[in-house]
């Protein structure tokens, strides 16, 4: 039977992860879920919140997945879910994507967002837990359009959390060198985005071999001066440049992407750009 999962009319950030973590990662009993939002604090048609096995309600309704009760500003509904699913070997205790992912709901949803560095500062509305309330005031989308449509959002957060955590491994295993960039280092991974993780991470020059789809790119840090055009150059004198593109940022160089036409990939391997660049690229 298709269950029905109850939350407050205007769902804010706790309210939609906790719905979004049954839909996704207990998708025999929920991924067909249909939705009913109530105000708060009611429940479904007045009913006791727990007391049909295929209707639950997060984050309203005095429930066991709700922490509107004495002593509940210590957690939020998505924590309890997560704890739920953990108990119930649907989710294993080690995921830490999913544990930053709570950790942050539950500072947003505690108001502890406010002493985060840059909250005054205009980017912060593109921010999810922001956009979330302007979207009900905007009244163009109703409570389950917007519950969906973050439930695509908090699909990325979750994915770019993993490769995330999977590029600072791969970083932490990369060969690190010296280069006229500045300190560098090749990192072999599939693991999307690593060269910023990298530059984060303190190097200024970063090679990245995709390990799953053979592409190539060097990219250096948005403080470095010098162009990659010399390099550019030198990797002509081993293949057609044609395999290549050169971005008119002068920051970058690769051959593959997924962003562009599919051009031939290059013969080269990561190896092969190290060795040129400490040969002395000029």
């Amino acid at each position: 039977m298709t269950k029905l999962i109850v939350t407050h009319i205007h769902p804010d950030l706790d309210a939609i992860m906790s719905a979004w973590l049954l839909v996704r990662f207990n998708q025999p009993q929920y991924g067909d879920a249909k939705f009913e939002f109530v105000p708060a604090p009611t429940t479904y048609k007045n009913l006791p919140p727990d007391n049909d096995p295929n209707i639950v309600h997060v984050d309203v309704g005095g429930g066991k997945w709700d922490h509107h009760k004495p002593g509940g500003f210590s957690t939020c509904a998505a924590k309890l879910v997560l704890e739920d699913l953990v108990a119930e070997n649907l989710v294993p205790a080690t995921d830490e994507a999913l544990k930053e992912m709570i950790g942050t709901a539950f500072e947003i949803d505690t108001f502890a967002d406010c002493y985060w560095p840059g909250t005054e500062h205009p980017r912060m509305a593109f921010m999810l837990h922001e956009i979330i309330p302007a979207l009900h005031r905007l009244q163009t989308h109703d409570n389950e359009a917007v519950l969906r449509m973050v439930f695509v959002y908090l699909d990325g957060v979750y994915q770019r959390l993993k490769d995330w955590q999977k590029g600072k491994e791969a970083v932490n295993e990369g060969e690190e060198f010296e280069s006229l960039w500045g300190k560098g280092i090749v990192v072999k991974t599939a693991a999307d985005d690593v060269s910023k993780t990298a530059q984060k991470m303190g190097y200024q020059i970063v090679i990245i071999e995709d390990t799953k789809h053979g592409y190539l790119k060097i990219k250096t840090a948005p403080a470095v001066t010098l162009p990659l055009i010399s390099l550019y150059d030198k990797i002509a004198e081993r293949e057609d440049k044609n395999r290549w593109v050169y971005h008119n940022s002068g920051h970058m160089l690769f051959s593959g992407s997924d962003k562009g036409e599919k051009k031939e990939k290059s013969s080269l391997f990561a190896s092969d750009l190290l060795e040129m660049i400490e040969g002395g690229v000029i």
